[in-house]
């Protein structure tokens, strides 16, 4: 099949990258690493496909990769985004195949995520980016595109920090095919970032990319960085465990008001930007995009909608490229009792088909006791 982009040699990409060298490795994505690209080659960003330890490859699954980005770029709707990478060409050698894109790279989020000059603004700016990318090909019909494996590794900020989507090797739907319940599927999404709704019935949909972002966004308010498999030195819990301890412990005092409950770093909350109100409306939607019930989630629009509510974004819709945004008005959560009161009786109705002994392998015994409980209900009701 002729490529829809131009093509590059791999001697190419050398000159680009300097030789691949070390200096100028970004990051790693889930099959390879991204380099920058040096001197007059500046304004390029190199995806190396190769071989790695954590996820298997099988001969012929980067190239099939290669080979479904390229057909991304016969989708306008994929490429007309603002917060999507700039397709510039493509390499096919036999063993480490790779994408090219028109991008001065500044990081990853995940190599900013811990990092005191990651400011509130920035993350604020890749949370509202990254979302409404991720809704807009959730919005392609007659068939959505489904990432499956997003994490905060897989967004690249450009000079201005802008989020960029730059990883597609486990893409689903659109006009390529569809995947959602593809049977004996040996390759998931990335550790820590993987809807516990998805192990349980192997069933991919838009929810399991919301749980994945929620991931993300506890990231970004918390500072939190989710550690590799491989770098784990001991059974740390993962991010979303973490944030529903924090609750349960506030919980425990029996005096928490769900409109103060904050995950944002302290640091973060000194910034001048920062207001409270953000910060507890950013921790109430992170929690709702990780609960366990997919049908508890929202949509990937509704995140965007909610996220565009933020004094930040209202306050300052230059610095979001948003036009005509009302000033923010007092913050009230006036309606939050109902709004408790109805999702309790909605979720108490709801069958429970996750097999408890797999629920406890994934989630650990406390959270699981929460469930038998009726209590763990309160965490999708924030």
């Amino acid at each position: 099949m002729a490529p829809r982009i131009g093509g590059f040699k791999p001697e190419a990409l050398e000159i680009v990258t300097d030789g691949f060298c070390e200096n100028n490795c970004i990051g790693r994505f889930q099959f390879g690493k991204v380099y920058r690209g040096v001197g007059e080659f500046s304004d390029h960003t190199v995806k190396l496909f190769e071989k790695v330890d954590n996820y298997e490859v099988r001969p012929g699954d980067n190239e099939g990769r290669v080979q479904d980005e390229d057909c991304l770029t016969g989708d306008d709707r994929v490429l007309s985004h603002p917060n999507m990478v700039e397709f510039l060409g493509i390499s096919y050698p036999t063993e480490r195949p790779a994408v090219v894109y028109k991008m001065q790279a500044l990081d990853t989020v995940h190599n900013l995520l811990d990092k005191d000059s990651f400011s509130w603004l920035q993350r604020v700016k890749v949370a509202y980016g990254f979302a409404s990318v991720v809704a807009s090909l959730h919005d392609c019909r007659p068939i959505p595109y489904i990432l499956r494996n997003i994490s905060a590794a897989h967004i690249m900020l450009d000079q201005d920090c802008n989020p960029k989507l730059y990883d597609f090797s486990m893409i689903s739907g659109g006009i390529l095919p569809d995947k959602r319940e593809l049977l004996n599927q040996y390759v998931h999404g990335c550790h820590g970032y993987i809807d516990p709704d998805y192990v349980c019935n192997g069933k991919w949909s838009e929810k399991c990319d919301v749980f994945a972002f929620g991931v993300v966004l506890l990231g970004l308010i918390s500072k939190k960085v989710v550690l590799d498999e491989a770098k784990k030195t001991n059974p740390e819990p993962f991010l979303y465990e973490w944030a529903y301890s924090e609750y349960q412990m506030k919980q425990q005092g029996l005096k928490l008001d769900v409109c103060k409950f904050s995950l944002v770093h302290r640091c973060l909350e000194e910034e001048p930007l920062f207001s409270f109100q953000d910060g507890v409306t950013l921790t109430v939607l992170a929690m709702q995009c990780v609960d366990f019930n997919p049908l508890m989630r929202p949509t990937m629009k509704q995140v965007v909608q909610r996220l565009r509510k933020l004094c930040i974004i209202q306050n300052n819709p230059d610095l979001f490229d948003l036009e005509n945004t009302p000033a923010a008005s007092s913050f009230s959560i006036s309606g939050i009792g109902k709004l408790l009161v109805r999702k309790l009786e909605v979720y108490s109705k709801m069958p429970r088909n996750m097999p408890k002994a797999l629920f406890k392998k994934l989630m650990g015994n406390d959270f699981s006791k929460l469930v038998e409980k009726g209590k763990f209900v309160i965490l999708s009701l924030l």
